[in-house]
């Protein structure tokens, strides 16, 4: 789903914890599902993948070693994260190098298996968008924060590097695999509970619409549109135009690699967010008159987040009294939200590029979003949890703030860069850089632990390269003494790579894009 965070995978039956099964009512009742739905929930009972029933989490949390020589073991009692029938979830640890391992030397891709080439040289910066914090604050030359950039991005696509062209566990950084039956479409891979998800592939093209890899989109947006879209004469009325949240794909046979996405799978929000916010961007950047009508598209998903009915026990992505986007469009999990998916700068986009009759929607929703985003926070620490009620206080699905809550002062940056410059997020970035003043370890380079109770209490978990760049991305809005900490942290920190780079790398890029300006709404040389 996103659910980036904290994202499980299923198991084969509707068995879920006794917690979820109280928030969404989902065993027995499938969640309050119709007929057909098997009340794909992440986290709780959606759909297996076939091909690896027990899975874990992807966010790649980073456990230190104490001395800083030998290396480091799986944190302890770090995890509160379980799948139905309370199968524990290790998120390992991670050789930090300053967050992530280096790869040993990687075999050559086969041959014709190579991403096609991505941009060389000076980078293209938005005339809106982000500001460059890495040469505002820290002083660093424009050419070399565009060649850590390209660095960074080229190994999540594989672009230059030779990791293999078929999905490796352990090793390497990449992420971005093509279809070696149909090389135009392309996933993201979740390496640590092999799968794929919405918000792994929709942010891999909002990257790529950053990051002008207009190959590298439509191949994303192929694969998503071919095998996790739901169509337009879905039997599920509530989920149509929306997008499966999580699959596999068994690479067994070299040559044709098998898809496997279950038809009753339901939406993660935050994935169609992020579709339809890379769709109008690349509209904004390329146009639509070549081989993708991204307007289009981008048209129908955002629509249907809003449009669409509700029946059988399932909803749409946002709930019609708070005008806040839910946690899961079905059953329980659709009376309350998840602080991160609110994502007001992108409402803006839709209210700006979406269809007319839906602009006055979206305004109010970015209203109400950045109200839940500032009453969600901890008075305090500023901390928001994963989850929480349309009103903003914690809920006890998972009440503290974690892998999911990371991404929250990233969004308020991106939202105060773009479009609001809302007084209150520079007060909520503030206490954040405050909280995290004294927790950034001994070399400045990456946060001391990830995981907390919002009032600051009960921290574990170790490094995290993704909460790092987010708390760079937060200085957009900070006016904090100390924010320049933190976008030197984000500047210095290693890339993840290994069994748990999927999420890590992917929120860092995120992190990083925005903290380097390169995270924008339009281009000198875009068609808009």
């Amino acid at each position: 789903m996103s659910h980036l965070s904290i994202q499980t995978q299923s198991l084969p039956t509707c068995v879920c914890s006794a917690l979820l099964a109280l928030l969404a009512g989902a065993c027995g009742s499938n969640g309050g599902g119709g007929a057909g739905d098997t009340s794909s929930v992440p986290f709780g009972s959606s759909p297996s993948n076939p091909n690896n029933p027990q899975t874990s989490m992807s966010n790649g949390m980073q456990n230190p070693p104490l001395d800083g020589t030998s290396s480091p073991t799986a944190p302890s009692g770090t995890n509160p994260e379980t799948t139905a029938d309370g199968i524990t979830l290790s998120p390992g640890a991670t050789d930090m190098n300053n967050g992530g391992m280096t790869p040993p030397e990687m075999q050559p891709a086969a041959p014709g298996m190579m991403p096609a080439p991505g941009p060389t040289g000076a980078l293209e910066r938005p005339t809106k968008g982000t500001s460059n914090l890495f040469t505002d604050l820290l002083g660093v030359p424009v050419d070399q924060v565009d060649g850590k950039v390209l660095q960074a991005v080229n190994r999540f696509y594989g672009i230059g590097t030779n990791e293999p062209a078929t999905p490796t566990l352990n090793t390497g950084y990449r992420v971005y695999y093509e279809l070696p039956q149909d090389r135009s479409m392309a996933f993201i891979w979740a390496a640590d509970s092999n799968d794929i998800r919405s918000e792994g592939m929709s942010y891999g093209m909002m990257i790529a619409v950053q990051m002008d890899l207009q190959d590298q989109f439509n191949s994303l947006w192929k694969f998503a549109q071919t095998f996790m879209q739901f169509p337009a004469n879905a039997g599920q009325t509530s989920w149509r135009g929306n997008f499966r949240w999580q699959g596999s794909v068994n690479t067994g046979n070299a040559n044709n690699w098998q898809v496997n996405f279950n038809a009753n799978t339901g939406p993660a929000p935050d994935g169609d967010e992020y579709f339809a916010a890379a769709l109008y961007l690349a509209d904004r950047r390329w146009g639509s008159n070549g081989g993708v009508n991204y307007q289009q598209q981008a048209d129908t998903i955002s629509h249907a987040m809003i449009s669409n009915p509700a029946a059988n026990g399932n909803t749409p992505l946002f709930d019609g009294g708070s005008n806040l986007v839910v946690f899961f469009p079905s059953g329980g999990s659709a009376g309350f939200t998840d602080p991160s998916y609110n994502l007001p700068a992108f409402y803006e986009l839709f209210a700006l590029d979406g269809p007319g009759g839906d602009a006055g929607r979206w305004n109010t929703i970015a209203d109400a979003s950045r109200r839940l985003i500032v009453n969600a926070a901890n008075a305090n620490t500023g901390l928001h949890p994963d989850y929480s009620s349309f009103g903003g206080a914690p809920n006890a699905g998972s009440p503290d703030f974690r892998y999911d809550a990371w991404r929250v002062i990233m969004n308020m940056g991106v939202d105060y860069a773009w479009f609001s410059q809302d007084a209150r997020f520079t007060t909520q970035a503030n206490k954040y850089h405050a909280f995290f003043a004294n927790r950034l370890n001994g070399n400045k380079d990456n946060v001391t632990n990830a995981l907390f109770a919002v009032d600051g209490s009960t921290a574990s978990g170790g490094g995290s390269t993704a909460l790092t760049a987010t708390l760079a991305a937060g200085a957009l809005a900070s006016t904090a003494a100390n924010r320049k900490d933190f976008v030197q942290a984000a500047w210095t920190v290693a890339q993840q790579s290994g069994q748990y780079r999927y999420y890590q790398e992917a929120v860092y890029l995120l992190g990083l894009l925005n903290t380097a300006g390169l995270f924008g709404y339009e281009w000198n040389g875009g068609a808009q």
